[in-house]
């Protein structure tokens, strides 16, 4: 019997990546052998198969009805049969076609099928080590991406505590209204650069959770400064800072000091007509002292609830004349500072709140200093035609209200230098 091993028939190298892969889960178990190593095997069993093909072959045709009752060779044709077999069993498993089967192919068909699919499997390998190359080098280019990140985060922190210290240190100075505005704007520059740097980053990079919350905190920070902007511009040192609705009506009140009782009660009789503008309440203030009294902070809380929408309400400082000249003025500002920060957080969108102050004065009382230590709280609403007056004019009198002996009070509270010069 001459059989010889049968040649594969062509196979698609495309298909074997997906065959190698699919092959790769069932032994996951144990520990998988290198391709280039069953590559190897397949070779060494290919070419003892063709070995013994050609052997049987070369023996000459007389010999072979001996040879079919020879029991070595039908042991080694049996062998031979198994080893056939059990390398087509491996080829099946890699997704490739039977090497062995149709005998009446030659030994050296078999052996250029299996040379073929030795450099196929040889190929196979190096594309897996290209693209395990090409993974790596990918995330290589992610985990610099991550450090850059993580370097842009720490100056951003960096930035932040910087922008911190420098408002503390201009909250102490006394709250200057332009070096917070400074600060706004370039608090407001960082974040459409962060949030640019975001965007940038996001189109390569999903894992930017750390950055957006960073930008989030900077809109946070932004948004307190403008709420300090505000603080910092409630209380108007001079005319020149004043909100331009409230101006007119600060110059007729300053105007107004050594009038007769008469000329006040009528220029107070006049503001709403020409100026819009309407005394909402007064608060009394102890001697030497801008405490408001707990009564009378619920009291306050209720005024932008009374007013318009779009009114501005302006707090004007007084104080009595007892005492030293620059004492009371810095008093009348605290005064009125004080009301203003209350009405500020409670006031409707669109409401504005402005503290002013015009120092010591005997209008409400020339021989009461007491009914002179208040401040008066004024709802200014806008006129539709913009129009104001330049006149002199007034709004009544407040009634007297008695207040305790100043020995009953409390300390005054010491007065912050340079306040209402």
């Amino acid at each position: 019997m001459n059989e010889q091993p049968a040649a594969p028939e062509p196979e698609k190298h495309a298909e074997a990546p997906e065959a190698a892969e699919s092959t790769s889960a069932p032994k996951a178990a144990t520990t998988p052998l290198p391709n280039s190593v069953l590559a190897l095997g397949f070779v060494v069993i290919a070419l003892v198969g063709i070995l013994i093909a050609m052997a049987m072959k070369s023996r000459p045709a007389g010999t072979s009805a001996d040879a079919a009752g020879d029991p070595a060779l039908r042991e080694q044709k049996a062998q031979l049969e198994i080893l056939q077999s059990s390398i087509n069993q491996e080829r099946a498993k890699l997704g490739l076609t039977p090497l062995y089967g149709d005998t009446t192919r030659s030994a050296d068909e078999a052996a250029e099928r299996i040379i073929k699919d030795t450099a196929t499997l040889v190929d196979l390998t190096k594309a897996a080590k290209g693209l395990i190359a090409d993974k790596d080098a990918e995330l290589d280019k992610r985990n610099q991406e991550l450090a850059d990140t993580a370097k842009l985060l720490a100056s951003r922190v960096e930035q932040i505590n910087k922008l911190q210290a420098d408002l503390n240190r201009a909250l102490i100075d006394g709250s200057d209204a332009s070096g917070l505005r400074t600060q706004l704007d370039a608090a407001s520059q960082r974040v459409i650069a962060l949030t640019d740097e975001v965007r940038r980053l996001s189109q390569g990079n999903g894992a930017l959770a750390q950055i957006t919350a960073e930008r989030d905190q900077l809109l946070i920070r932004v948004a307190e400064l403008e709420a300090l902007i505000s603080q910092a511009s409630l209380f108007a040192g001079s005319e020149s800072e004043l909100l331009e609705d409230g101006v007119q009506l600060f110059r007729q009140l300053r105007s107004l000091e050594d009038k007769p009782t008469s000329d006040i009660a009528d220029a107070y009789s006049q503001f709403g007509a020409l100026l819009g503008a309407n005394v909402v309440d007064k608060i009394s203030f102890p001697t030497g002292a801008a405490d408001i009294a707990p009564d009378l902070q619920e009291k306050i809380v209720s005024f932008p609830g009374l007013a318009p929408d779009n009114a501005l309400l302006l707090v004007v400082g007084y104080a009595s004349e007892t005492g030293d000249v620059d004492s009371n003025r810095a008093l009348s500002s605290d005064r009125a500072t004080a009301v203003a920060r209350v009405l500020n957080q409670v006031k409707k969108p669109g409401q504005r709140v402005q503290a002013v102050y015009l120092g010591q004065t005997d209008r409400f009382g020339a021989n009461a200093p007491e009914l002179n230590q208040i401040s008066e709280v004024w709802q200014i609403v806008p006129k539709a035609d913009g129009s104001e007056s330049g006149g002199s004019i007034p709004v009544p009198v407040p009634v007297p209200v008695p207040l305790p002996s100043d020995s009953s009070l409390p300390a005054p509270r010491p007065i912050p230098p340079g306040l209402g010069q």
